[in-house]
């Protein structure tokens, strides 16, 4: 029977589960990304930017892409938040979309024309209007940096191409 007491108990029992899964990863996202639970269709959306730079801001922006802090929650057993550190720099610091864009030392080279927008008073400040998109230019470039710094590792684990 749809809707009986067993089935919402199994499902309130599944969404408590899921609610203490995502722990720390939610408490970021909330912390970084919609401290004020707005949810009104952002700037990037409608702006005139690529397909290509709406996808990535929205991929960073709903925790859909492959930085360590996501990928870590694939893995089984799960990796710990503490242990999601950058693989592409020596900071030790978890590799999160603010260090991906902000602080990584790899990517330094790629941010350097971008240092107006990487100075907005906050994190949200930076998927603003009048910043998205430079903001998107800078997420392709720091994407295909990191597909490169990927590829020369590879290369160098298995010069024979299978990987």
């Amino acid at each position: 029977m749809i809707g009986s007491t067993s089935e919402l108990g199994i499902k309130g029992v599944h969404k408590r589960t899921w609610d203490k899964g995502l722990g720390r990863k939610k408490e970021y996202y909330i912390e970084e990304f919609n401290p004020t639970y707005n949810h009104h269709q952002k700037w990037y959306i409608g702006a005139n930017i690529s397909w290509r730079a709406k996808m990535l801001i929205a991929q960073l922006r709903t925790n859909s892409h492959e930085l360590r802090c996501e990928t870590g929650c694939w893995k089984r057993p799960k990796e710990a938040w503490e242990e999601s550190v950058c693989v592409f720099c020596t900071s030790g610091k978890v590799e999160t979309e603010k260090h991906f864009i902000l602080e990584c030392e790899a990517f330094k080279d790629s941010r350097d024309n971008y240092i107006n927008i990487l100075t907005a008073s906050s994190w949200n400040d930076l998927f603003s209007e009048g910043t998205v998109e430079k903001l998107g230019e800078l997420i392709i470039k720091l994407n295909r940096k990191m597909a490169e710094l990927l590829k020369s590792v590879c290369e160098a684990v298995c010069p024979i191409g299978y990987c």
